[in-house]
């Protein structure tokens, strides 16, 4: 499915959405492959970051495979780690497709991985890399980064597979979501 064929599909579901006062537009396709654990470790270790940011993204995230959100900016959101659509002709020119960030949960991942490398490339501090996932603004940045530190903690005490999106069979043993210091 091209890039074209996706935003056809967005722009319809959007004509055929009632008009919500406060609900967020979204189109929800069928995935191709599942989001797990593993997906997770070996985004997290190609782009060389910790782990932990990737899952704090994910919980905070919360998006689910195969869906896109309509942003009040005209840009989607898609996917588990609601990989934002702004970003996807980079990653076209890398070869991946926009449908696979949407419906392919370990594309979603690598994608996620790839943005966050690049903003920590960017700041040379995890945590503004976290931030400016979300958005370079001062005050959101800094909200967002307070939630991911948030569920962080709350994942510490309940563990990963307190995240619905990951299967538990897809998963090494111990995954540690701590993130003392920076990277």
């Amino acid at each position: 499915m091209s890039l074209l064929r996706i935003i056809i599909w967005m722009c319809a579901a959007l004509c055929l959405l009632p008009c919500a006062a406060f609900a967020r537009a979204k189109v929800t396709l069928p995935h191709s492959a599942p989001l797990t654990a593993v997906c997770v470790a070996e985004a997290a270790r190609a782009s060389g970051l910790p782990m932990a940011a990737l899952i704090g993204i994910l919980a905070t995230e919360n998006g689910k495979l195969g869906e896109a959100l309509l942003n009040n900016n005209g840009t989607w959101d898609m996917g588990p780690f609601q990989f934002n659509t702004v970003h996807i002709n980079e990653l076209a020119d890398m070869g991946i497709a926009p449908e696979a960030v949407l419906q392919d949960g370990c594309t979603n991942a690598y994608a996620a991985a790839w943005l966050l490398r690049k903003e920590y490339n960017r700041t040379g501090d995890i945590w503004q890399a976290i931030g400016a996932y979300h958005s370079r603004t001062p005050h959101r940045r800094d909200a967002y980064i307070a939630q991911v530190k948030s569920n962080l903690a709350r994942l510490s005490r309940s563990g990963i597979f307190a995240l619905p999106l990951l299967a538990p069979d897809s998963a090494p043993d111990t995954i540690t979501p701590g993130m003392e210091g920076g990277q």
